[in-house]
């Protein structure tokens, strides 16, 4: 081989590299660009369903699956005519407590992880991948659609409010699962009347779900109380494969929570 074809050919093997690198670089800001997002482990609050600071108030006919739970205030008012089932009331006890504990863990870990898209404001009409996804004060007056399979991680950080308007609702595609959906709040939420709202609500204050309003998740609130009024609110049984939800402190004599 002569020197000016090695020359050649060496140009054309850089050439072809930076072609290469290219091509693997993802675009910032797209969803590619970020590493797949683990769940956000919820430790003993994964057993809830709904889980107060101050206080857990119903009005109406409300159903419950899963543990409802209040601490450090005690006050557990509207069941009956409400009732919890596959679950149990915690009033101010040891787990309503470690589950509190566990919750600030979890709120903190979701308020930390970063974006792939920030500045959402209205949710409406959005199809979305996995991935974390912050704004203000989001609120949905429609459809969401969140499109990902089984292991995937939806995660919405909400610096304000989270507000939902009436007969919303969130649609799950593609095998996505209300398991891996996740709303951090840095206030307060409210899911209007007739919405059908996914995931594992997580606000520093209080939570408000309003006449028939259905919740495929849970409800958690930090500091203040939840509201309910006529809801169904049903804690995901078929997380285990996700694993997100190992008590980060085990109760003595309680098995590991998985679902």
């Amino acid at each position: 081989m002569t020197k000016s074809m090695r020359r050649i050919s060496v140009s054309l093997f850089v050439s072809l590299g930076l072609v290469v690198a290219v091509s693997l670089t993802a675009v910032p800001g797209s969803p590619s660009a970020h590493a797949a997002e683990s769940p956000v482990g919820l430790g003993n609050a994964g057993s809830f369903a709904v889980l107060g600071a101050e206080t857990v108030t119903n009005t109406g006919p409300t159903t419950v699956s899963g543990d409802l739970g209040v601490n450090a205030g005690s006050a557990v008012t509207g069941f009956p005519p409400g009732i919890v089932s596959n679950g149990a009331i915690h009033a101010a006890d040891t787990l309503s407590g470690l589950a509190q504990k566990d919750l600030v863990t979890a709120y903190n870990d979701a308020a930390g992880r970063t974006p792939t898209k920030t500045g959402l404001v209205a949710l409406d009409g959005l199809t979305l991948a996995p991935g974390v996804y912050s704004g203000g004060a989001l609120s949905l007056g429609g459809t969401l659609t969140l499109n990902g399979g089984a292991n995937d991680v939806f995660i919405f950080q909400a610096k304000s409010t989270l507000i939902t308007g009436s007969g919303s609702k969130v649609l799950l595609t593609g095998g996505a699962t209300e398991c891996n959906v996740f709303w951090q709040v840095a206030s307060s939420a409210t899911i209007d009347t007739n919405s059908a709202f996914v995931g594992t609500v997580m606000a520093l204050t209080s939570v408000t779900a309003k006449t028939g309003a259905t919740v495929s998740g849970r409800l958690l609130a930090r500091t203040g109380g939840v509201t309910l009024d006529n809801n169904k609110i049903i804690r995901p049984t078929s997380c285990a494969a996700s694993g997100i939800a190992t008590p980060a402190t085990p109760v003595p004599g309680r098995a590991k929570f998985t679902g």
